[in-house]
């Protein structure tokens, strides 16, 4: 392929091993350079002023703190893996295999936990099953938590990651040949045969691909560990915890990026092969494409009834927060029972701290847009190399964890840097506004790229013959015929990153707090108000998915 039909494609590498790749590489840098505080140095043996090549990640190996937080983060990922597949594979099979009264609904809420941010969702947890929760309180136990800080947050993880074993089997349940089932049936097959030698070939590539995201989600989880099991050591908590030792941070940091990076292979490979899951990235399915076959009388009861139970499981993260904002006053001042009054209870602060979000948000989803397309278009007529430096940096972005993804923009953002024009971007809301859109990326680069590819090439080369320019076969065929993902995937970026909360905790600055800190500030301070502006936030995301998944289906 001649040079100049891969000059794109080398472009696009060249912008995000820049932006991408050479901060992870800075960090991994330091992380070798830099050198811990004193008191590790003395520890160690040491001389302060002059340690050894290597030094923090040295320190890390023989710190038992650190290797605590390893382990501790290791095996939660596994749990999380281990019980968010059962969690979302089932609910999965439940609601897309039978046809039974309110089934519709039912596979819609599945859908529920994507209405929450992180920190949202998990403070309607604490709220739950936290110290005092309610949950407690009505099996009679004075509000003292059943259960320990690990086993709280492995709850957290469950419902909120199970969304991905969920999404991905739901799908490929969608294309399952139901007739193969009955002929097992009839042939005299019992109902577990018929699972193993029907059902489970189509799943289990799915599910597996969602297991390998759901162990890089858990091991890079912040928020459920920070509020809920803060006794404890994780690799997330112990980034932050280490703010005032740059190099053993960059050394946690670079061992919680290899955690998270060591299911990307095995789940590139399989995602690759089966083909599924750009939907997935945008979480926003419509109904089902066919007739399923219906089940009656005690069977369809029994789906029913543990469809209810289920459903209350997942209604109850985003209506305690509903019910936290009507009726948790702090003081009679901010007591209130309606939306007007949730709006009352909110300063100017408060709706600063979301007009600052909102900004951020909208500035690095049209960042992402703009890219995924670039990168759709170049790789396109590529050759192989680039092509394969793009989308390794895009895969890198989806598997690196939030805190690792700020400490290695800190790396080389926080002073003077060339790629920023010399101007030092820490504390500023550009350095944000880079960490939303390195992480919300893939979201962008998945659903338009398998738009395009759904396009074919058939229209273009017509307008081509009848004598358009290049230009304006993109302007006037390609991009309209695309326009409904990209806007899906413009409002899925934009209200990921209006919640952001793991790496905006280690880069904000006091006049550039997002709503999330803003929210957990209040949380301590205020909770009406805290749950009255995390209540906005939970509105304004479920209001642009609506949209989203109004858009896609046309």
């Amino acid at each position: 392929m001649p040079l100049h039909r891969s000059w794109p494609a080398w472009i696009m590498a060249g912008i995000l091993f820049a932006y991408v790749v050479y901060p992870v590489g800075a960090m991994l840098g330091q992380s070798l350079t830099l050198p811990v505080s004193e008191y590790r140095a003395d520890e160690m043996g040491w001389n302060p002023d002059r340690q050894p090549y290597g030094a923090p990640l040295r320190r890390l190996a023989a710190e038992n703190n650190a290797l605590e937080a390893l382990r501790r983060t290791a095996v939660l990922a596994l749990a999380t893996v281990l019980l968010g597949s059962a969690w979302g594979g089932g609910l999965a099979l439940l609601w897309w295999r039978r046809e039974f009264p309110g089934r519709r609904i039912f596979a819609a809420l599945g859908f529920a936990p994507i209405l929450l941010p992180p920190l949202v969702g998990t403070i309607a947890f604490f709220r739950l099953i936290g110290e005092g929760g309610a949950l407690w309180r009505l099996l009679g136990s004075d509000g003292r938590p059943l259960l320990s800080g690990f086993g709280q947050v492995l709850i957290v993880h469950t419902y909120s990651f199970g969304i991905y074993a969920y999404a991905y089997v739901s799908a490929a349940l969608e294309d399952l040949d139901v007739s193969q089932e009955e002929a097992a049936r009839s042939l005299g097959a019992s109902g577990l045969r018929v699972f193993l030698t029907s059902v489970w070939p189509t799943i289990r590539a799915p599910l597996l691909a969602s297991a390998f995201i759901t162990f890089m989600a858990a091991a890079a989880s912040f928020t459920a560990p920070y509020l809920l099991d803060n006794s404890q050591r994780y690799l997330t908590v112990e980034i932050l915890n280490n703010e005032g030792d740059p190099g053993m941070q960059r050394a946690l940091s670079v061992v919680l990026a290899a955690l998270a990076l060591l299911a990307l292979p095995a789940f590139l490979y399989i995602n690759a092969r089966g083909k599924f899951g750009d939907d997935v990235a945008l979480s926003v399915k419509g109904a089902a494409r066919r007739e399923l076959p219906p089940v009656h009388g005690a069977r369809a009861a029994l789906h029913v009834a543990v469809s209810c139970v289920a459903a209350v499981i997942l209604l109850a993260p985003p209506v305690t927060v509903v019910i936290s904002a009507f009726g948790a006053p702090t003081t009679p001042q901010n007591s209130y029972t309606s939306l007007l009054g949730a709006v009352a209870s909110l300063n100017f602060d408060d709706w600063s701290s979301m007009g600052r979000s909102a900004l951020y948000a909208l500035a690095a989803a049209a960042l992402d847009i703009a890219v995924a397309l670039g990168i759709a278009l170049a790789l396109r007529r590529s050759r192989v190399l680039p092509a394969t430096l793009v989308e390794f940096a895009v895969m890198l972005a989806l598997a690196l964890p939030g805190s690792a993804l700020a400490i290695a923009l800190l790396s080389v953002f926080n002073g003077r840097s060339l790629l920023a024009f010399g101007v030092p971007l820490g504390g500023t809301g550009a350095i944000l506004i880079l960490a939303y859109f390195i992480r919300d990326l893939p979201l962008a680069v998945r659903p338009v790229r398998a738009a395009l590819s759904a396009l074919g090439a058939n229209l273009e080369h017509a307008a081509a013959g009848l004598g358009a320019a290049p230009i304006s076969v993109l302007w006037r065929v390609t991009l309209p015929l695309m326009l409904p993902s990209v806007i899906a995937a413009a409002l899925i970026c934009f209200i990921t990153g209006l919640g952001e909360y793991v790496a905006s905790k280690l880069l904000y600055g006091p006049l550039t707090q997002p709503v999330s800190q803003r929210i957990e500030e209040l949380s301590r301070s205020s909770p009406a108000s805290g749950y009255a502006l995390a209540l906005w936030l939970m509105l304004g995301s479920a209001a642009v998915i609506g949209i989203s998944r109004v858009v896609r289906r046309r």
